[in-house]
C-alpha cells in the first residue's frame, strides 16, 4: 500500500513522530520551522500537513496545496487556519482539544501571583542590586473576586484553583444557563462580559478568537472596573483592544496586566505593551510545557491514525461543511 505523504511544519514531539512512523501509514517530512515561500513550493506534494501556531494556513497556502486533504492543528485553537476556505476545498481540519488545558491554566495562575506580588519587578531589582523591600508591598489573592471570561475546560481549571485560594469566582460564558446547574465553584454566572468587569477586580480571559469575541474587550469594559484592577490574557490576541488597554494602564484603572498573547505575533520588542512597566508578558507560551508538548504530539498522531484506519472524524472542526 502506498504511504500518505505527510508534512510537519512546526515540529512535533518525538513521541508523536514515533507513533506516526510505527503506524506505517505515512512518509513523513519534518521541519521545525519553514519560511512561507519555501512552504508554498513544497505544499503541492503533500496530502496531510501538521501545524502548530507558527504556520498560518491561509487561503493563499491552501490554494497552493493541490493534493491537500487534511490539516491537523496540533493544539486546540484553529484561528491560524482559514477553516471556511479549507471547507470549500474539501480539506478536513482537525484539532487536538483538551491537551493544553493544564499548562495554560497553570500559566494563568503564575501570572496571577506575579501581578499581585510583583515578582518580576522584585527579581529585576535584585539583579540590579536594589533592595526594594519597602516598595514591594503586594496583595493577596484570597478575598478578591476573579472574573473568568469563557468557562470551558481551561476556565474551569482556573476557577477551581482560585476558589481553593479563597477567591470569589464569577464567570461569563454563552452557556451560562446550562452551566449554572453544574458542580462548579462559580459564585455567580453572567450572560455578558460587562457585568463581569463591573464586579471583578481581576479578569482572566479564556475565550476563543471568533467574530463575536474579536475586539470585545476595551475601554467600555475597563471603565467599569474598580481602580487598581488587573487583567490576564492567556487565550488569544485580538480579543483585547491593545491601544485601549494601554490607556487603562496609563490612567490607573488597571494596576497591571499579564499577557501571553498579542494581536501581532511575534510581537516587536518596542511594543508599548511589552515595554510598559505595569505589564508582565511572555511569547505565547501557554502550551509550552514538556508535558503538554508530549501530549499534543501523541494526540495529533493518534487522531490522524484513527482517521486513516477507521475514518474517525471526532476532532474535525469543519465536520459537515462539505
Amino acid at each position: 500500500m502506498e504511504k500518505t505523504k505527510l508534512l510537519i511544519t512546526d515540529g512535533l514531539s518525538p513521541e508523536g513522530i514515533n507513533i506516526l512512523e510505527q503506524s506505517g501509514l505515512f512518509t513523513i517530512t519534518l521541519h521545525k520551522s519553514i519560511e512561507k515561500d519555501a512552504l508554498k513550493k513544497i505544499l503541492p506534494e503533500y496530502e496531510v500537513v501538521i501545524i502548530r501556531s507558527a504556520t498560518k494556513m491561509t487561503k493563499e497556502l491552501i490554494d497552493c496545496a493541490s493534493s491537500l486533504k487534511v490539516i491537523m492543528r496540533a493544539g486546540a485553537g484553529v484561528d491560524n487556519v482559514d477553516v471556511a476556505h479549507a471547507s470549500t476545498k474539501k480539506v478536513l481540519v482537525f484539532n487536538c482539544p483538551g491537551v493544553n488545558n493544564n499548562a495554560v491554566a497553570e500559566l494563568t495562575l503564575g501570572f496571577l501571583f506575579s501581578l499581585l506580588r510583583e515578582i518580576p519587578r522584585a527579581t529585576n531589582g535584585m539583579k540590579q542590586n536594589l533592595w526594594e523591600k519597602k516598595e514591594l508591598v503586594g496583595g493577596e489573592a484570597a478575598g478578591r473576586t476573579i472574573g473568568i471570561l469563557g468557562y470551558g475546560a481551561i476556565g474551569n481549571l482556573v476557577g477551581k484553583a482560585c476558589h481553593a485560594l479563597g477567591m470569589k469566582v464569577i464567570a461569563y460564558d454563552p452557556r451560562a444557563n446550562e452551566l449554572k446547574n453544574t458542580n462548579s465553584p462559580v459564585h455567580q454566572w453572567h450572560s455578558n462580559i460587562d457585568e463581569v468587569f463591573s464586579a471583578a477586580n481581576i479578569v482572566s480571559i479564556h475565550m476563543p478568537l471568533v467574530d463575536s469575541t474579536k475586539n470585545s474587550v476595551g475601554t467600555t469594559q475597563f471603565s467599569k472596573m474598580k481602580k487598581g484592577s488587573y487583567l490576564i490574557n492567556c487565550s488569544r490576541g485580538g480579543i483585547v483592544k491593545e491601544d485601549e488597554l494601554l490607556l487603562a494602564l496609563d490612567n490607573g484603572t488597571l494596576a497591571g496586566a499579564a499577557l501571553d498573547v498579542f494581536s501581532q505575533e511575534p510581537t516587536p520588542a518596542n511594543s508599548p505593551l511589552v515595554q510598559h512597566s505595569k505589564v508582565i508578558c511572555s511569547p505565547h507560551i501557554g502550551a509550552a510545557t514538556k508535558e503538554s508538548q508530549t501530549k499534543i504530539g501523541i494526540a495529533a498522531a493518534t487522531h490522524l491514525i484513527n482517521y486513516y484506519k477507521e475514518n474517525n472524524t471526532s476532532t474535525v472542526v469543519n465536520q459537515g461543511a462539505f
